[in-house]
Formats: structure tokens, C-alpha cells, sequence
């Protein structure tokens, strides 16, 4: 190994492994103790790590080692400087010297400079093609990276894309959880409240016209069914608050609700499962592809005669495909999925508009099975 040749410092730190990364469920946590691993693994003075958040735009949201605010939250679009290069060719690029590098654009010179850093290396954060961000290691004086320090900041850059991963599903699943809990309480105060007032305004109505009753008995009486009545209406704008779900939902989120108030209104046991990270379809898709999962678990409380019924969640390939499937009597015991009313025939035809489709069969054991597929463009 030359002079200048950096390497790990530390050699009990190398045993880190990337699980100890992907555990930490809080995307905040985790970024910042990736950062701290960096600098731990690969023997850098200064750590950073950017997340995309627009198109073609990085934010360095999460560092380690520096003396100065300036590279703090730093913008830095695909192409400029060193980051930016890693985010247009979508892998390493380093610099022993990055004032003097003439392989890299020098719009970022004065925080560099300002941190003292010299020799730079960036790795791609990536999630199959797609670019989440990028982790740089950084040293205080010009150098080259060693093998190890390479392969230290890869392996860091491949720990920090799994565990946003992760952290997205954590935080669909949390969300999921609020919303039934809102749509529990909101049921419950129906049923409690609600009922409530319903029978004491009854009872006072009854009050009213008994024939019995005074002029000046009346008069209080109906203060106090006016004031129920307007109790009633908060309560419905309450319970319509806490009911609908808000206008920014996730897809995830919103099919584990719905698999949550379906096994709360029917008894069956319902589960959502989502193995890859979601993107968002745009508002009509959206509409388009949750219609048909609704519609697959209708046929499943009005024919399945079912137990259980699991809806599965995935991204591949530029489509999302929903798979809703019930334990119950299959075919012959159900009507035709495309028929009745609305029906899963109608849902199709907008799907196949779309260039998405569904497909019904029936499972080897028991039950049925309904694939919906639909493209994201």
C-alpha cells in the first residue's frame, strides 16, 4: 500500500454488518448512523450522504466529521461536482484532489474548501435502476482509496438503499395502523355516543307532546332538543373527520385500512402485505387499481364463504400488480366475477384501457385468486 493509499482505520470496525443499518426503521436514524459508519469503515475524515428529492436533484441531508455548515443540506444537481457526477453515470467516482480535479465541475469548491477536504469518493445509492442518492467519503489531504474503503462505502451504499426501503414500508405500515385506529374510534363513537344522543332526543320529543305538558315546559324542552341536534351534527363532522382518509394517502396505507374494516365488518380475517416499495400512480390510476382490489374483496364478502384473504402489494418492471386471495369455496360456489352491478368486469375494461389487466383463477386448495395488474405509465 503507497503513502497516500487510505484504508480503514480501525480493523475490529470492519466486522460491521449492513443488518445492523437496515434495523433502524427511523430513515432519519439510520442516515445519520450511515455516516458514522462511513467515516468508521473506510478511515474518512468527513462523511456525507445526499437523498433525492426532485427529479435530477440531491440533498445532503445526513454527514459526519465536519467542522463547518456549509455542505449541510447542500442542493446539488445530477452533473455538478463530484455527487452530481455519481448521479449521471450511476456509479463511483473519486478525485485525489478535488480543487485541481479536472474530471468534475467546481460550483462547490467554497464549502469543500472550507471543510479542507482533498481527496473525494462517491458511491451511488441505488434501488435496482432506480438512483436514491449518493454516500461520499472525504479526506483532509490529497490520496487515493484503497480497495477496502471502496468496498467499505459500497457496502454502506447498497445497507442505506435497503434500509429506506425498509423505513418506507415502516412508515405505510404506521400509517395504515392511524387510519384504522381513526376509523375504530369513529365506529365506536357511532355507536356509543351517537346512539346516545339518539335516544335522549327521542325521549324528549316523546316529552314535548304530551298533551300534559306546560307552555313553559315546552319551551325547555325544545332548547334542549335544539341543542341535541346541533350535538348530533358536530358528532357526524367528527366522525366523517376521522373516517375519511386524507387526500395525500398511500396506496399501502390505504389497502390495510380497507383490509382492516373489511375483517372488522365481516369477521373474516383480512391481511394487506406489501413486498416492494410502492410509487405512487397518478390520482386516476390510483382510483382505477383501489376499485378493483375493493371490488375483489366485495365478490369475497358477498360469495367467497371465506376465512381469510391476504391482498399482496408489488412494484416490478414499471407496473403495479394487487393479488387478492381468499380460502373460500372458489368458482362453482360464487357468481362470475365480471358480473353483477359494477363488477370486476367493468373494473377490467378501465384496466385494460390502461394496458393493465385482471385475471380470476381458481387456487389448487381453496378459494380464488384475483392478479390486477396495472402499469404506472
Amino acid at each position: 500500500m503507497s503513502r497516500n493509499t487510505r484504508e480503514p482505520r480501525g480493523e475490529g470496525r470492519v466486522d460491521w454488518e449492513p443488518s445492523h443499518l437496515v434495523a433502524l426503521l427511523d430513515r432519519r436514524v439510520a442516515l445519520r448512523e450511515a455516516a458514522r459508519q462511513v467515516c468508521a469503515l473506510t478511515g474518512a475524515d468527513v462523511a456525507l450522504i445526499g437523498e433525492m428529492e426532485d427529479t435530477g436533484v440531491a440533498v445532503v441531508r445526513s454527514w459526519a466529521g465536519t467542522h463547518h455548515t456549509g455542505l449541510h443540506n447542500l442542493v446539488v444537481p445530477t452533473g455538478l461536482g463530484l455527487g452530481g457526477k455519481v448521479l449521471a453515470t450511476n456509479r463511483p467516482c473519486r478525485v485525489h484532489d478535488y480543487a485541481r480535479s479536472r474530471s468534475i465541475t467546481h460550483e462547490f469548491d467554497d464549502p469543500i474548501n472550507a471543510e479542507g477536504i482533498r481527496a473525494m469518493l462517491g458511491v451511488p445509492i441505488q434501488r435496482g435502476d432506480e438512483v436514491l442518492g449518493m454516500v461520499y467519503a472525504a479526506y483532509r489531504d490529497p490520496g487515493d482509496f484503497g480497495t477496502r474503503a471502496t468496498a467499505a462505502l459500497t457496502r454502506i451504499a447498497d445497507a442505506t438503499a435497503l434500509s429506506l426501503a425498509v423505513a418506507e414500508l415502516a412508515d405505510a405500515r404506521r400509517e395504515a395502523d392511524t387510519l384504522a385506529e381513526r376509523r375504530r374510534i369513529a365506529v365506536a363513537l357511532h355507536d356509543s355516543v351517537g346512539a346516545m344522543l339518539f335516544t335522549v332526543g327521542a325521549q324528549v320529543r316523546d316529552l314535548r307532546s304530551d298533551g300534559g305538558t306546560t307552555p313553559e315546559l315546552a319551551e325547555r324542552l325544545g332548547t334542549v332538543e335544539r341543542g341535541l341536534a346541533e350535538a348530533s351534527t358536530a358528532l357526524r363532522r367528527s366522525l366523517a373527520a376521522l373516517s375519511d382518509l386524507p387526500a395525500d394517502r398511500s396506496l399501502s396505507a390505504t389497502v390495510t385500512a380497507d383490509c382492516a374494516a373489511f375483517e372488522e365488518r365481516t369477521g373474516v380475517t383480512a391481511r394487506a402485505i406489501t413486498l416492494t416499495p410502492l410509487p405512487e400512480p397518478d390520482p386516476s390510476r390510483f382510483r382505477i387499481l383501489l376499485s378493483a382490489i375493493r371490488e375483489a374483496l366485495l365478490n369475497v364478502e358477498k360469495h367467497a364463504r371465506a376465512s381469510s384473504v391476504v391482498v399482496t402489494l408489488m412494484a416490478a418492471d414499471g407496473e403495479l400488480t394487487a393479488v387478492v386471495s381468499d380460502d373460500g369455496v372458489g368458482l362453482a360456489g360464487s357468481l362470475t366475477p365480471s358480473v353483477g352491478g359494477i363488477g370486476l368486469g367493468a373494473v377490467r375494461e378501465r384496466l385494460e384501457r390502461l394496458g393493465g389487466d385482471v385475471q380470476v383463477v381458481e387456487n389448487d386448495d381453496a378459494g380464488v385468486t384475483v392478479r390486477i395488474r396495472m402499469p404506472l405509465r
